[in-house]
């Protein structure tokens, strides 16, 4: 990935991490702020992974939290541990575990698989965050209460199967899917419809959009390396300047006299479909998309 100069402070930018398992995403954040405080106060993350999961975890540093969304809406990689035979009232190994007495085959289970490619439906689990009535429904279920989900629109783009061990009743595999889709939900599916039930043993996210958990550090070690820096040194190992970060969204390059203008939140003409990278010789200067009522690009984010 190219790192591009900007006149942004060293402090602005991603940190690829490989979140543990045991902590939650917020766990993440609140470890990387203490260890760069006070030089950077504002720390977010664009994709929240589950405690039990691990994997690629993109933190937003300083002025970079800005960007979040772009970074949430990407595709996603993972790899997981599907069990069969045993059925989770969360989906995963972490709920209420129970057998079903039934045990399949590989083949029985890539009959399957074609059901759940492309555009899907899937039905939001009670575990998640997505409000019913007001509330948050991993609230109800806390409380051992059981509604109606609403159901979602997903894209499975590729659930390559890498390994069956027909005696544990897993499967090894990696899916690729949009933003938003439930995996413990798709192991869940898949399990239902072989008739055997089945729930989510093992997941790592492996990529989010072009960033690859095979750049991440550990936290650990991110830890460890910010701890020995010499008095005054601003340099935070790994960091990703937001420049180079969003690559994946065209650009618009700008003239010097537009420069300021951009700055000031001026609209720019054109058309586009969705975000673009506002930048000058290879500098971010912002992010821009369409007008909603008319031609011409509006400021999304101030970079």
């Amino acid at each position: 990935m190219a790192q591009f100069r900007t006149r942004k402070a060293p402090e602005d930018g991603l940190l690829l991490i490989d979140k543990p398992e045991g902590f939650t995403s917020h766990d993440v954040v609140a470890r990387v702020r203490r260890v760069l405080r006070p030089a950077v106060r504002k720390v977010g993350h664009a994709g929240t992974l589950d405690p039990f999961a691990t994997g690629l975890l993109v933190v937003l540093v300083g002025r970079a939290t800005k960007l979040a969304r772009f970074f949430v809406d990407l595709p996603k990689e993972y790899e997981c541990v599907v069990r069969f035979g045993v059925r989770s009232d969360t989906g995963d190994r972490t709920g209420v575990l129970e057998e079903s007495g039934r045990r399949v085959t590989a083949a029985e289970v890539e009959a399957v698989l074609p059901r759940f490619m492309g555009r899907i439906s899937q039905r939001v689990p009670m575990t998640s965050a997505v409000k019913v009535d007001g509330e948050r429904l991993y609230k109800k279920a806390h409380r051992g209460e059981v509604v109606e989900t609403p159901v979602k629109e997903v894209e499975i783009s590729a659930i390559e199967v890498l390994g069956f061990d027909e005696a544990a009743q897993t499967m090894s595999c990696r899916i690729a899917c949009s933003k938003g889709t439930y995996v413990r939900q798709l192991a869940t599916d898949i399990g239902e419809a072989v008739e055997a039930g089945a729930h989510l043993h093992e997941l790592s996210r492996t990529a989010t959009g072009d960033l690859r958990l095979d750049d991440a550090q550990s936290l650990e070690a991110f830890e460890t390396e910010v701890a020995g820096r010499a008095p005054g040194d601003l340099h935070i190992p790994g960091l990703v300047p937001p420049g180079a970060a969003l690559q994946f969204l065209p650009a618009v390059e700008l003239s010097a006299a537009q420069v300021p203008l951009v700055r000031n939140g001026a609209r720019l003409s054109g058309t586009v479909e969705g975000a673009v990278r506002a930048v000058y010789r290879g500098e971010l200067i912002a992010v821009y998309g369409p007008v909603e009522d008319g031609p011409g690009l509006r400021l999304l984010v101030r970079v």
